[in-house]
């Protein structure tokens, strides 16, 4: 048996006895982690994957388009929904009306740095309110039917680090994990994450941390937990167009080679995706929506400028895939690491 990874022994929520075997998630992200996309990161190797996140506000007002967001019915394997808002009656009341959604747990989203969701005092701005971040977590808590968690930054600033003491506030409320980006808001994704914090924060609870941010490959996923002995890792912006990231994880964990992406791989996935985002979408939306993903996927390869230029000069998706199969046919020698 490979050598595991160091993790720090937690308190497990007996709601979720799925939680110990869970050691990768992908995180909530505007406009990626929607439901193709989740599925081609499972099939990859993710554990557990995160609808985008949604307000409170809209989901409370019947707002169509948020409610899109939160599409899990009929969805296999570990899904969870994540929350925004700084009105504890509507976060209750999205809770209250998300009961009968297929979930497994509901995240409220205390770390959001964007600055249309912090405006309105959602996301990370509650890390400067305590006790209003107390009164959403407990409103939402006590709405829910299934187990509440919450994503966190350090702090709001350099000056008002307090993410060990949001730690044990929400231990105490009875959030059966938290997660840690590991930068303040003011930082947004700009620096370098600070690992050490994460690890403050696994000695600090009891209950499951998962770490978050600079998880980029296999070698980086080891680093972390080596450094900070978080339960598992939660991946954003390192799954953007390499969802392959998961696969690398899963190696690490069972003391395997991480596996070799090659272009043809990256080719059928990325038609995959496609062909999922239209089904949802719609022809010229779903193709659209890819290019985020195609802008990253074939990094390294030769002629991925000109080849990323071809899928961006359509929105048809028959013309997409035959310029991908193409181009797979055609093949490259060489190995491309994403």
């Amino acid at each position: 048996m490979p050598a595991q990874l160091p993790r720090k022994e937690v308190r497990f929520d007996p709601r979720l006895p799925w939680l110990p075997g869970v050691r990768n998630m992908l995180s909530p992200m505007a406009g990626v982690t929607d439901r193709p996309f989740r599925e081609i990161c499972r099939g990859l190797g993710a554990d557990m994957g995160f609808c985008e996140f949604a307000s409170a506000s809209g989901l409370t007002y019947g707002g169509e388009a948020t409610w899109k967001l939160v599409d899990t019915e009929g969805e296999e394997g570990l899904v969870g929904i994540q929350i925004f808002g700084s009105d504890p009656e509507h976060m209750a009341s999205a809770a209250r009306l998300l009961s009968g959604r297929r979930m497994d747990v509901l995240d409220i989203n205390f770390g959001c740095p964007a600055k249309k969701v912090v405006k309105k005092c959602g996301g990370s701005a509650l890390l400067a309110d305590l006790p209003l971040l107390e009164k959403i977590t407990r409103s939402v808590i006590a709405e829910s039917l299934v187990p509440v968690t919450a994503k966190i930054r350090t702090g709001w600033d350099e000056e008002s680090v307090n993410y060990q003491e949001v730690g044990l506030l929400l231990q105490e409320l009875g959030v059966p994990w938290v997660t840690m980006h590991g930068r303040t808001r003011s930082q947004k994704f700009s620096g370098e994450a600070d690992w050490d914090r994460i690890a403050r924060l696994v000695e600090t609870l009891d209950i499951p941390v998962i770490g978050n941010g600079d998880v980029v490959d296999g070698a980086s996923y080891r680093r972390m937990v080596e450094h900070t002995r978080c339960h598992a890792v939660m991946i954003g912006r390192g799954a953007i167009g390499n969802p392959w990231i998961f696969s690398r994880m899963k190696a690490v964990d069972e003391g395997r080679d991480e596996p070799v992406v090659e272009f043809t791989e990256m080719c059928r996935v990325t038609i995959d995706h496609i062909r999922g985002e239209v089904a949802m979408r719609g022809e010229d939306q779903g193709c659209l929506v890819v290019r985020k993903h195609i802008a990253k996927c074939f990094k390294g390869y030769p002629g991925a400028a000109m080849l990323r230029r071809k899928l961006y000069a359509t929105q048809q998706i028959d013309e997409m895939i035959n310029i991908l199969e193409d181009a797979a046919r055609r093949g490259d020698p060489r190995v491309v690491q994403p």
